[in-house]
């Protein structure tokens, strides 16, 4: 079965307005994925800085940033832990040609949500956002994090809360990046 029949069996119709924010470096990928992505039922902001995306992003109403690992300034993964802590129910993908174990372990860290390596596919990614979207929808997000950590929040706590983020998130996250490599 593929993607498009996939989408005819189950529409992935969402039921508010999203925003999503591409952050790439290279013009040249963010012109593909505006194309790829243009027919999508949400508004596309598309920018090589990441010091923009995070303006659009603490304005609010972003619903998802699909970034870019490798770029000047910021790698992507940075740029995701910042976009956790400012917005937290921002969802967080990953877009990568480089796909290797420290992004693993760092996305399981909870600042990463999703993976999808470069080059993509066309049907899969719009898939895969939508899915993310419409999924996000139903999903109670977490509050964003206090400034400094509560005295009653031991090392021990927190190590606790990080762990059940990573069991429950995690496994999507692996699904998702082994998934998006298999649908090429």
């Amino acid at each position: 079965m593929t993607l498009a029949e996939m989408d005819v069996l189950e529409p992935l119709a969402l039921s508010r307005d999203h925003t999503v924010v591409l952050v790439d470096d290279d013009p040249s990928v963010l012109s593909a994925l505006r194309r790829t992505l243009r027919k999508e039922p949400y508004t596309l902001l598309a920018t090589s800085s990441p010091e923009v995306a995070l303006e659009w992003i603490e304005q609010g109403g972003v619903s998802l940033v699909m970034l870019d690992q490798r770029m000047p300034g910021m790698c992507g993964t940075e740029l995701a832990e910042r976009v956790r802590r400012f917005s937290p129910q921002t969802m967080r993908v990953l877009l990568t040609a480089y796909p290797g174990n420290e992004l693993v372990r760092h996305g399981l860290a909870a600042d990463v949500q999703w993976l999808i390596s470069k080059p993509w596919n066309d049907d899969a990614l719009r898939w895969t956002i939508r899915r993310l979207l419409r999924d996000s929808e139903s999903t109670p997000r977490p509050p964003a994090e206090p400034a400094e950590r509560p005295d009653s929040w031991s090392p021990l706590a927190t190590a606790v809360r990080r762990a059940a983020w990573t069991l429950v998130h995690g496994t999507r996250w692996i699904v998702g990046f082994l998934w998006m490599a298999d649908a090429r």
